[in-house]
């Protein structure tokens, strides 16, 4: 006979509450300093404020770019205040200088130091161009907007492999096309990069035939 207890629910066993985990809030997300207007600095903080923008930016900052950077400041006071930041370290013999280039400025290495500069970066070195590529390019910047018949006519040699050479190293690129010649032939022109690879803060900055003994 079974015992009359067995037919019973038997209680469950108490069991002792979770433990919540603790929750850890969520750090608020702290707010960026607002900059202030370039007004407010004095001319002291506004030159480190030029010198720091510089220093960080691995191309030539166009003059928009720091005007928009330093609002409140005049495009004619930052030229002024870059024109004599470039003399002040030549002045001072720095291994670096300030140059106008690409329609932008870039603090540069000087010529000097560049020895030391390449055994420190071990970098690659710019491709290499081979006097038809610079006679082409040549002929490119100082006659641009100019067509490849054009280019040909004063080589006196076929010029197409040579301009694909120049696009590939983005020194040369396409900007038109001649719509006064027969077959509206493309224009070809030279590019920012052929700016700052020669140095030159625009296509005017080239030498004149008279610099360099050219008729």
């Amino acid at each position: 006979m079974s015992d009359p207890d067995d037919s019973l629910p038997q209680a469950a066993e108490p069991t002792a509450p979770a433990e919540a985990e603790p929750t850890v809030p969520a750090p608020e997300p702290v707010a960026e300093a607002t900059p202030p207007d370039a007004t407010e600095l004095t001319p002291a903080e506004l030159r480190m404020a030029v010198e720091g923008v510089l220093f960080v930016s691995p191309k030539a900052v166009p003059m928009s770019r720091l005007l928009d950077t330093l609002p409140g400041t005049d495009e004619d006071h930052l030229r002024g205040l870059l024109h004599g930041l470039k003399d002040r370290w030549r002045r001072e013999g720095r291994g670096w200088d300030l140059c106008e280039i690409a329609g932008g400025w870039q603090l540069l290495t000087r010529p000097e130091v560049h020895p030391w500069v390449r055994r420190f970066e071990k970098r690659a070195l710019p491709d290499k161009l081979t006097r038809s590529a610079l006679e082409t390019l040549a002929v490119v910047a100082y006659k641009q907007p100019v067509t490849r018949g054009a280019i040909e006519d004063v080589r006196g040699v076929q010029c197409g492999p040579v301009l694909r050479q120049l696009m590939d190293l983005k020194l040369v690129q396409v900007v038109g096309r001649d719509d006064n010649a027969l077959g509206r032939p493309l224009l070809y022109g030279t590019t920012e990069q052929f700016l700052s690879r020669f140095g030159l803060a625009r296509v005017d900055d080239l030498p004149k035939s008279h610099e360099f003994g050219a008729s």
